[in-house]
């Protein structure tokens, strides 16, 4: 955590996403769902972070801004220990930087503006365990390390079919919030149906989650993955099909082991695999002179 001094006192501000809260979380999002500037948003969550407000702007105040803050009760709906005060614009801007890690440039294009964008570098699973309807779902551990290859190629077929249809989100979560204590493909239609009534806000937070750990899975395996929010080289059903079938050493009889065995053992085989291959077309380069 960031540790911040305005005047006298010191406050504490998250430094990277796993630190942010599910509230900060369920606001980041109905921030990036109005139409608020990058710079804004930084603005806005360190406000909302630090629980404070700004006062209404008065003459005798200049150029400064007003700043309250308090920490809420935990037994009723008011702030306690409220401080005032007054910053400049350039100094609340400065503190608000203090957030960029949510963000990360696009790649510039020649003439035109830097463009940013939200990244969700999350790692930490905001709902290990979820109840909807009586209902008792188990979601996967901090970086889904824990998953199956199985849930894998599913919950990768299903964030590529978000594209044409965003419904679809319900069944990506299914892949990774499941109710039994192990994944069956069986049940993700009426698993889907019931995550269907989720609130929007939180599957989005959900979401993130999800793409936070594919960027991570990404940045350890970048032979196996594209690099680009986690997707596998031509992500697509058919190409998650062949994986299986090379992992399996097109054995039918050994698909379904690999199909329930853990992920990340089947990334370091596929890291393997393309690492020879790397190595022997680099020598045939070589050799030939190319």
């Amino acid at each position: 955590m960031h540790q911040i001094q305005i005047y006298d006192d010191k406050y504490q501000l998250p430094e990277r996403w796993d630190e942010l809260s599910n509230k900060d979380m369920a606001y980041l999002v109905k921030l990036t769902q109005n139409d608020v500037s990058i710079e804004q948003v930084k603005i806005y969550m360190l406000l909302y972070c630090l629980k404070a407000h700004v006062s209404r702007h008065r003459k005798v105040y200049g150029d400064q801004v007003r700043i309250s803050v308090g920490k809420e009760s935990e037994n009723v709906s008011f702030r306690v220990r409220r401080k005032k005060y007054l910053l400049t614009p350039e100094e609340v801007c400065s503190l608000a930087h203090l957030f960029h890690f949510l963000v990360e440039r696009e790649n510039q294009r020649y003439g035109i503006a830097p463009q940013y964008y939200i990244k969700p570098d999350r790692f930490v699973n905001p709902y290990p365990t979820l109840r909807i309807r009586m209902q008792k779902f188990i979601g996967p551990d901090d970086g889904l390390y824990d998953i199956t290859f199985e849930q894998f190629i599913y919950m990768q077929t299903y964030r590529d079919a978000m594209r044409q249809d965003p419904q679809k989100i319900n069944h990506l979560l299914a892949c990774l919030w499941h109710r039994g204590k192990t994944f069956d493909i069986n049940r993700l239609d009426k698993d889907a149906a019931l995550l269907r009534h989720l609130p929007d806000t939180q599957k989005i937070v959900m979401y993130w989650f999800i793409t936070g750990c594919l960027i991570n899975l990404g940045d350890q395996f970048p032979r196996v993955f594209s690099g680009k929010e986690g997707s596998i080289r031509n992500n697509v059903f058919d190409s998650q099909l062949r994986l299986l079938d090379t992992l399996a050493n097109s054995d039918m009889t050994k698909k379904d082991a690999v199909r329930k065995g853990n992920l990340m053992d089947a990334l370091y085989s596929m890291d393997e695999s393309v690492r020879k291959h790397d190595e022997l077309e680099e020598r045939l380069h070589n050799k030939c002179g190319c």
